[in-house]
């Protein structure tokens, strides 16, 4: 029952929470504190002069209600205009960004507190909108869009942490920055700062004016300006060399090399090979029509790494592998502190070079950052090269390298969700009787990395392997189709989706995904094989499932393989081949019964599928 001092209401609310405060205080509090009243100032204004009320809010936060939705959406605008405006005026350590979210819905009134789902939906939202952005509800939509003429990006339905249904969403103003920061001088790209103090919408501005390559390079004619392309372009990204001099320094350079495949990997425009796909070709002298045939890339883009010290120096060239043309080249020289600023211009001129449109949410992914600590970020490469062996003593040294890199900075997202990637290892590789335990942790640390950075692609793979592990199926779908989502190029993502998809009896669309997958990296972990094996199985392609999963099985423990083997070996009427693959899975499981393992499934289509094939191998 209600408090009879409670007060039940439809309200449009605003809530504002400031990028970074943490951090910011860490590292000046005097500073941040100063800043945060000059802008809780402009908010306290704003809301007056539109009839908002406040209701308060954590230190960095503000949460308001306004009697319209038209409002609510004015008071946003003009605060993050003022905030912009007062950014650039002040000094760099005192800047401030705030995301705002808006919703209209059904709210408690009750003294100076405001509850209900109406704000809960309004708290998520202003997650999804970038440093200096809005986002709002389709419910706020439907009433400002004819009476304020601004750009409205349709996120479509997004579904919510805690909130039951989907919610419509829209980023306002040019694709999500409500604000119009500075120009720069004519003719001058806009200066590049060191990381811990970059600012993301100073990123999106600079890749929105980059558009093209004659922006970045003002000295390229117009014959060369735009790359045409027929489709979404495919990248090649060579492994960078290490010229170092020390054979130990290779994880960084490769590490440098995934952080540029996986930022470009995230603008749906460009489709970019996995690592796995160009491992082959480092310290190749393979020309460009070769790789153009090998990889199916138009533009290939080759570099090396030299690490002496604190300074590093990243050389780059991408070519058209149609022409030959070498499309940009560029020497980057600096301290390591620079590193992720460098990573970032580097993404930044391919975009730009290839004259891609590129929305600011897509922007803001692809250079999103997790730490501004480069001892954290080096634990952290170090611990990806070492998990990728997939060893039981690798993964324990990996585990150890990102538990250093989060002991640097608790908030490192990306180091979190690996950590509870090796936990989920030890599950699927066999390497502990404590599953549960193990399928616990990794949980709990793939949240913990999400709710620090929700387009985490691992983070939501993480999630959803462990959902499928839990038979919770249409959970591991959505996380699946939110890591495909955020980076559209990133195999791992369409493997987990493929297999979730798979699991649940949709076989079509877990061939779909999986093939999709294949296209970025051509040699998949052999889970990856092992799905689309069984999903053309499911599909009835007993020759596809044959010829994919015999060179897996190799394996000698993975009775998996076998079984289906055996099974589409049955089903062709290839009886004494059928009959080695069922006997190999009695060697390897003599526990092996088709009741438990056809259980896996969720529908019933498919475990009937899979256990009459089991039984013409003459397994039970």
């Amino acid at each position: 029952m209600e408090n009879s001092s409670s007060q039940r209401k439809l309200a449009a609310i605003f809530i504002a929470d400031a990028v970074g405060f943490s951090r910011q205080m860490g590292e000046n509090e005097e500073g941040a504190l100063r800043a945060l009243k000059a802008r809780r100032d402009i908010f306290g204004q704003a809301i007056s002069k539109y009839r908002g009320r406040v209701f308060g809010g954590a230190g960095d936060s503000v949460i308001a209600e306004f009697p319209s939705a038209v409002d609510a959406l004015k008071t946003a605008i003009d605060v993050q205009g003022a905030i912009a405006a007062l950014n650039e005026a002040g000094p760099q350590s005192d800047r401030m960004l705030f995301r705002i979210g808006i919703n209209v819905g059904d709210v408690i009134v009750e003294r100076r507190n405001l509850f209900g789902d109406g704000v809960n939906v309004a708290e998520r939202l202003q997650t999804l909108a970038g440093p200096g952005g809005i986002c709002i509800s389709g419910s706020v939509h439907e009433q400002v869009r004819d009476k304020l003429r601004l750009e409205y990006t349709d996120l479509g339905a997004q579904q919510l942490k805690n909130i039951a249904r989907p919610v419509p969403a829209f980023l306002v103003g040019e694709s999500g920055q409500a604000t119009v920061p500075a120009k720069p001088a004519a003719g001058k790209p806009p200066a590049i700062r060191h990381w811990p103090r970059i600012a993301a919408v100073i990123v999106a501005v600079a890749l929105a004016l980059a558009g093209g390559w004659f922006y970045l390079h003002p000295w390229w004619t117009s014959k060369n300006a735009t790359v045409e392309t027929s489709g979404p372009p495919i990248i090649a990204v060579l492994p960078f060399a290490n010229l170092s001099g020390d054979a130990k320094q290779d994880y960084f350079s490769d590490g440098v090399t995934q952080d540029i495949i996986s930022a470009l990997g995230r603008f749906s425009n460009l489709s970019v090979l996995a690592s796995g796909a160009t491992a082959k070709f480092k310290g190749s002298s393979a020309d460009w029509t070769e790789l153009r045939r090998k990889l199916g890339a138009r533009y290939v883009v080759i570099g090396s790494v030299r690490r002496d010290g604190n300074q590093i120096r990243i050389s780059t060239d991408l070519t058209d592998t149609d022409s030959n043309l070498h499309l940009w080249s560029r020497q980057f020289d600096g301290k390591l502190d620079d590193i992720f600023a460098v990573q970032d211009q580097i993404t930044r001129n391919i975009a730009g070079a290839l004259a891609i449109k590129l929305s600011r949410v897509e922007q803001n992914r692809a250079l999103a950052r997790q730490t501004g600590r480069l001892d954290a970020y080096d634990y952290f490469l170090r611990g990806r090269a070492q998990v990728a062996i997939y060893e039981r003593a690798n993964n324990l040294e990996a585990r150890a390298m990102f538990e250093k890199a989060i002991a640097i900075d608790p908030h490192y997202a990306a180091a979190l969700a690996r950590l509870g990637e090796t936990y989920l290892f030890e599950v699927t590789e066999g390497w502990t009787e404590f599953v549960n335990v193990a399928l616990d942790r990794a949980e709990a640390l793939g949240r913990q990395a999400l709710k620090l950075e929700p387009e985490l692609a691992e983070g939501h793979q993480l999630l959803a392997f462990i959902y499928l592990a839990h038979g919770e199926y249409d959970r591991a779908i959505l996380e699946a189709r939110s890591a495909v989502e955020i980076n559209q190029s990133n195999a791992e993502s369409y493997g987990t989706l493929g297999a979730a998809l798979m699991w649940t009896g949709d076989d079509e669309g877990a061939i779909a995904a999986l093939e999709k997958g294949r296209i970025f990296d051509p040699t998949p972990r052999w889970e990856f094989v092992f799905n689309l094996g069984y999903a053309y199985y499911l599909a009835g392609r007993y020759n596809d499932a044959i010829v994919i999963l015999e060179p897996i099985t190799g394996d000698s423990s993975n009775y998996f393989a076998y079984a289906i083997l055996a099974a589409a070996y049955a089903e062709l009427g290839r009886a004494a081949e059928a009959e080695r693959a069922a006997a190999k899975v009695k060697h390897l499981w003599p526990f092996f019964t088709i009741a438990s393992f056809v259980n896996q499934w969720k529908d019933e289509k498919s475990r009937k599928l899979v256990a009459d094939g089991l039984a013409k191998a003459g397994l039970q």
